[in-house]
C-alpha cells in the first residue's frame, strides 16, 4: 500500500490538533508497512525533503508574490498549486500510488486534481466544519466559501473520515452524505509522550501564588472554545474558594477579547495567559493542575479530554459534540451546560472541593482509555478505509454538481 498523505500542517509546523494527528497517523501507517507519503506546507526549521519514522516528508515553497494567510482565498489557492507541482512530480516518481488522503478544505483543491488526473481514490478526513465552528450559521462569505468546499472534498471522495458520531452526523445531514460513505475512526494519544519527568514546581511556582488551587485549559483562543465562560464562573467560584487560579494556555485571535473580559471581572491576579506551551510546558502544567476545564461551544473531538487523563489530571467538559462521547458523567469526569458560567462553576466545584471524587474520576478515566484511543488500533482501522476505497474502485469524469444549499439559507 503507498500513500499521498496532504496536509497543511505537520510537524514541525504546528498550528492545532490536525498537524499533530497527521504525525501520529503518518507515522504509525508506516509502522505497519504502509509506504506514507507527506505533502505539506514548508517551514524555516525543515527540509524541503526528509525520511522521518519511516515517513517521506515533502514541505513545497510558496510562490511569489507573498501572500499573507490572512488573505484566505489567493493563499489557499497559491498553496494549492504548490501541493500540487509537488504531488505530480512525486507520483510521476513513483510510478503508482494507490490512495489521495487530504485532511480538511484547505488541501481540496489538490486533493480532487490528483484524483482526477491519475484516477486515483481519494479519502477526506473532515477534522472540524465551519457550519459547526460558528454553530450552524454561516455569517460571511468567506465562511459560505470554507463550506462549499468543505462540501465539495466530501462529494470527491470516496470515503470520508471523521473522528466522532456527532460529526458524523453533522456532516451527513450538511453535505447530504450517505451514511455508509462516512467512516468514525477517533483521535488517538501517544501514551508514551505524556510520561515525561517535568519540573512542576518551576511552572506552578511562576504563575501560581502558592496556596491556590490551579485551574488549567489548553487550547486555540477561539470563540468556540469557550474561554469566556471559565472567566465569567470564576466570582461565582471565588465565592467559595478565593485562592484559585485559572491558567490560560494557547494563542488565537480571541486573546484581546478575553484580556479585556478579565479586566472588566477585575481577575487580572487569578487568571493568567501563558501563550503556546511545548509539551514539556503542558505536562508540567496537567500534572500540577486541580482541574482541566474543556468549556467549548464546539468540538468535534477533544484532544486535550485525553491529554488531561492520560496525566492523571481531573477533567470537567461541555456536554457537546465529541466531548459528549469521550467522558462518562461522573464517572469518567463531569459534564456541564456549554456557555453556562453557572453550570461550570457547580462542576468545577464539585471537584475542587472533594478531593476523594476528583482521584476517583482520574482512574477510572486512565483505565476507561485502554486501548480504545491507541494510534496503532487507529492506523489499523484507517488502513482498512483505503482498502475500501480501492475496492470496487470506479472512476467518474468530474461533473458539474451544485452544492446542496447553505444551511442557514434553506428555508429562506
Amino acid at each position: 500500500m503507498r500513500v499521498v498523505l496532504l496536509s497543511w500542517e505537520y510537524p514541525p509546523r504546528i498550528i492545532g490538533g490536525l498537524g499533530r494527528h497527521v504525525y501520529h497517523l503518518a507515522t504509525s501507517l508506516a509502522e505497519q508497512g504502509v509506504k506514507v507519503h507527506v505533502v505539506t506546507k514548508d517551514h524555516p526549521d525543515a527540509p524541503e525533503y526528509e525520511e522521518s519514522e519511516g515517513v517521506h516528508i515533502y514541505r513545497v515553497v510558496n510562490y511569489p508574490p507573498d501572500i499573507t494567510q490572512e488573505d484566505w482565498v489567493p493563499w489557499t489557492l497559491q498553496f494549492n498549486v504548490a501541493l500540487l507541482e509537488k504531488a505530480v512530480a512525486l507520483i510521476n516518481d513513483l510510478g503508482n500510488v494507490n490512495v489521495i488522503h487530504a485532511h480538511d478544505w484547505l488541501v481540496a483543491h489538490a486533493a480532487a486534481s490528483l484524483k482526477h488526473a491519475y484516477r486515483i481514490p481519494l479519502v477526506a478526513t473532515v477534522h472540524a466544519t465551519e457550519y459547526g465552528r460558528h454553530q450552524g450559521h454561516l455569517p460571511g462569505p468567506m465562511n459560505k466559501l470554507i463550506h462549499q468546499i468543505e462540501w465539495w472534498l466530501t462529494f470527491e471522495s470516496s470515503r470520508t473520515i471523521c473522528c466522532s458520531q456527532y460529526m458524523k452526523e453533522q456532516i451527513t445531514d450538511i453535505f447530504e452524505l450517505p451514511t455508509d460513505k462516512v467512516e468514525v475512526i477517533p483521535n488517538g494519544i501517544d501514551h508514551e509522550s505524556f510520561k515525561r519527568d517535568v519540573s512542576v514546581d518551576l511552572y506552578r511556582k511562576k504563575y501560581v501564588p502558592a496556596g491556590d488551587k490551579l485551574v488549567f485549559f489548553v487550547g486555540r483562543l477561539v470563540y468556540e472554545k469557550g474561554v469566556q465562560t471559565v472567566i465569567e464562573a470564576m466570582p461565582l467560584i471565588m465565592n467559595k474558594i478565593p485562592n484559585v487560579t485559572f491558567v490560560v494556555a494557547g494563542s488565537g485571535p480571541h486573546l484581546n477579547e478575553l484580556k479585556s473580559l478579565v479586566s472588566a471581572f477585575d481577575l487580572n491576579e487569578k487568571v493568567k495567559f501563558v501563550g503556546h506551551m511545548d509539551t514539556d510546558g503542558l505536562c508540567a502544567f496537567y500534572k500540577s493542575a486541580d482541574l482541566t476545564v474543556v468549556p467549548s461551544l464546539y468540538e468535534p473531538f477533544g484532544m486535550v479530554v485525553l491529554e488531561s487523563m492520560a496525566m492523571g489530571t481531573p477533567t470537567i467538559v461541555a456536554d457537546t459534540g465529541g466531548l459528549s462521547e469521550i467522558v462518562v458523567h461522573e464517572e469518567t469526569g463531569l459534564k456541564f451546560e456549554p456557555g453556562n458560567p453557572e453550570s461550570l462553576a457547580d462542576a468545577m466545584l464539585k471537584v475542587l472541593l472533594d478531593r476523594k471524587l476528583a482521584d476517583r474520576l482520574t482512574s477510572d478515566a486512565m483505565a476507561y482509555m485502554g486501548e480504545t484511543y491507541n494510534w496503532d488500533r487507529i492506523a489499523r482501522q484507517t488502513l482498512e478505509v483505503y482498502k475500501k476505497a480501492e475496492r470496487g474502485y470506479e472512476y467518474h469524469p468530474r461533473t458539474l454538481k451544485l452544492c446542496p444549499p447553505l444551511p442557514d439559507e434553506a428555508t429562506g
